[in-house]
This record gives structure tokens, sequence and C-alpha cells, in this order.
């Protein structure tokens, strides 16, 4: 149930990205090393902000990162928040690379739902989830 609504909010926020108009900037980011690509949607009441990082491309060889953090909310409360992608730290020694390459990979991920209009209900109106979803990888905490 959880990756099947997790999917669903990536959809989201893929067809938002490819369907509205965007103002784009560069970021940095505590998950992913060197800079993303930043796409501000919206202006008003609802907004997605959202951060593509694509430096693993950009730094052939060195550090860098492939993923997306995005964070929505309405007027100044965020009301969801996702980081995930993948972290490269680099080929490093060569000997130790070609043994094992997939050691200097690991997987971010970080997701947040907070629902602040039900906080004074008694309802628990958030949820946190920093466990990657991915078995058997290292993974990287923001």
């Amino acid at each position: 149930m959880h990756t099947a609504f997790r999917l669903l909010v990536v959809a989201v926020l893929v067809l938002t990205v490819a369907s509205a108009p965007a103002a784009a900037a560069n970021a940095t980011s505590p998950c992913f090393p060197g800079e993303g690509h930043q796409f501000d949607i919206g202006d008003e009441g609802t907004t997605i902000d959202l951060v593509v990082f694509l430096s693993i491309v950009e730094n052939l060889g060195g550090p860098g990162g492939f993923g997306l953090e995005a964070a929505g909310g309405i007027g100044d409360q965020e009301i969801i928040q996702l980081r995930a992608g993948v972290v490269f730290d680099g080929v490093g020694p060569l000997t130790d690379f070609l043994s094992n390459p997939f050691s200097r990979f690991s997987v971010v991920y970080d997701f947040s739902l907070d629902f602040p209009m039900f906080s004074g209900s008694g309802i628990d109106s958030s949820y946190e989830d920093d466990g990657s979803p991915v078995k058997g990888v290292n993974t990287t905490e923001c």
C-alpha cells in the first residue's frame, strides 16, 4: 500500500511539472552533491517546489547524484515532502571500484506528510518515513 501511494505521489508531481509553467533556477541540497535545477510551480495558494539533481551525469566519474526533492504546500503550510534518488561517491580507488562498483552508490529516501488542519483534532495528522524502500543497498540520510 505504501509503495503504491508513493508511486502515485511521484506520478502526480511528474505530471504537474510536465504540464505547468515553471521558473527554473539552481539549488543545493544536504542530500545530493552538486547543484540541482529548481522549478517553482504556482505562486499563490497551492505550490510545488521541485529540485531535480542530475550531477551524476554532469560530473562523470566524480561525486554526483540523480534524484529529486519535492515539497508541496498550501500557503505557508508544507503538506508533503519527498526526497528520492541515488548518490554516487565517485569512482575512488580503481581496484576497489572494479571489485564492487555498487559500494560507491547509495539510496536517498525521505518522505513526510503533514495535515496541519487536523493537528488539534487528536487524529495523527503526520507521517514520516526515512527508511529506504530499497533493501541491500547503502542509504544516505538527509
